[in-house]
């Protein structure tokens, strides 16, 4: 798990530089965006009022109600967005790591997804030429050495990831890519993101 405690503080880290970054332009953008929310619905609000004098109190409150909503939608999405670009960061980070720190971390990766150690190996095309030939060689001796089989072997076909691998056995496919693997830990840290970039607002 050390790898996946790896990943998290990375993304962690990404977030706080995000943060720092949002003080500037970022954050003047997010403040346009809410303030033009606000102001639209407050547009709503108006009009609602205007039309309550002729459809009744209770329309009134339902079209409020749907301009407090959309506000709350349109603050929602801006902010989203920003935590989307924490994620895609780190992915793009991962992505970027020194050939032989990548292929460690890919080495690991298998080593903790593997099952039975006879499956197929399909890395994602970008990576083939990062990762040294003896990589499979090194992960099946020690998949031997924790009792499995120790038979991988690497796939001629290719995938639609940007980078990783899948794990293939008969009809089951794993998916093991970098994104799928950083989007994995998005529920347990996007709360602890989005305090690091917003705080209370």
């Amino acid at each position: 798990m050390a790898e996946i405690d790896n990943l998290k503080n990375r993304i962690i880290k990404d977030g706080m530089q995000k943060a720092s970054e949002i003080e500037g332009e970022a954050l003047k953008k997010v403040d346009n965006i809410i303030a033009e929310a606000r102001k639209k619905a407050e547009k709503i609000v108006k009009d609602a009022k205007e039309r309550a004098k002729e459809e009744g109190l209770k329309s009134s409150e339902r079209i409020i109600s749907g301009a407090e909503l959309d506000k709350r939608n349109m603050i929602l999405a801006a902010k989203q967005d920003l935590i989307d670009s924490v994620f895609k960061s780190a992915i793009q980070k991962i992505r970027s790591m020194k050939d032989d720190e990548y292929t460690a971390l890919i080495e690991k990766l298998l080593l903790r997804n593997v099952e039975s150690g006879d499956e197929e190996v399909i890395f994602a095309e970008n990576d083939k030429h990062r990762i040294d030939s003896g990589l499979l060689k090194r992960v099946n001796e020690k998949l031997a050495g924790l009792n499995k089989q120790g038979k991988l072997t690497e796939s001629r076909q290719t995938v639609g990831i940007e980078s990783g691998f899948i794990l293939k056995k008969g009809g089951v496919e794993v998916n093991c890519s970098i994104e799928a693997l950083v989007w994995s830990l998005r529920e347990s840290l996007e709360t602890s993101i989005a305090a690091m970039l917003f705080g209370g607002k």
